[in-house]
């Protein structure tokens, strides 16, 4: 299943509220939101006709109110955006403790781009370096558009999301990777790697601080290394939700 209808379905088996789409693009998920019965408010730095909702920098503090909304769905944006922390910290506080942020970004850790990002260091061999070339011919004001210049990876997308008072509460798998089923021998060893990182950091953290990483830390970072959508899916999606 494709990362957009994922997030429709997420929306449409929820109870309806008040929703933020950011950035919302060509307006797909809001226009099928609003079918589901959500109050829906679309924010872009590049509106197209007829968008409802505002034109603003996802960068910048977002001009709602705290506790705005029920729910914030950001698809296929954070990996354009210069000031991820800050973007993700604006997103919580927009949200009512308990509201659910949908995220879809692509996956630089499924089997086939590791192997990708070996040789050349990038997702994809076939798309070339990340460069300057194109974001610098398309402007809005002083603000660029940066292509995918800022992929981030599911482990340090939870590191934010933790350190602004969200945590991740499903994780789908999307847009399979066929290379990286035909590397689904390696799984094993992906296994041993991850448990033998978790115990050697525990090993550190208790000679250098003497406060080894809670288990239940440890036991969700494995869960999210070793998860299928992680391994095997060329998109991210995951449901997050603002904590108390």
């Amino acid at each position: 299943m494709r990362s957009r209808h994922h997030v429709i379905e997420f929306l449409k088996s929820g109870v309806p509220g008040r929703l933020l789409d950011i950035p919302a693009g060509h307006g797909h998920v809001s226009e099928a939101a609003r079918g589901f019965g959500w109050k829906v408010c679309e924010l872009d730095l590049f509106p197209r006709p007829g968008m409802q909702g505002v034109v603003a920098d996802a960068c910048a503090r977002l001009p709602f109110r705290d506790g705005a909304f029920d729910a914030l769905v950001c698809l296929e944006g954070i990996e354009h955006f210069e000031d991820q922390t800050g973007f993700l910290r604006e997103c919580a506080r927009v949200l009512r403790p308990g509201g659910r942020l949908f995220l879809t970004t692509p996956n630089v850790l499924h089997l086939s781009s590791r192997v990708s990002g070996f040789w050349t260091g990038q997702r994809v061999m076939r798309q070339g370096f990340v460069n300057e070339a194109l974001t610098l011919r398309i402007r809005n004001g002083p603000r660029l558009y940066h292509g995918h210049a800022y992929l981030i990876d599911a482990f340090r997308l939870r590191y934010i999301l933790r350190v602004v008072g969200m945590r991740i509460t499903e994780l789908k798998l999307s847009n399979p990777s066929t290379g990286s089923m035909l590397l689904a021998p390696l799984v094993p060893m992906v296994w041993a790697a991850t448990h033998y990182a978790i115990a050697a950091g525990r090993r550190y953290e208790r000679h250098h601080s003497g406060r080894p990483t809670p288990v239940e830390v440890d036991r969700d970072v494995r869960r999210l290394a070793l998860s299928p959508a992680l391994l095997f899916g060329r998109k991210l999606v995951l449901v997050a939700e603002r904590e108390a």
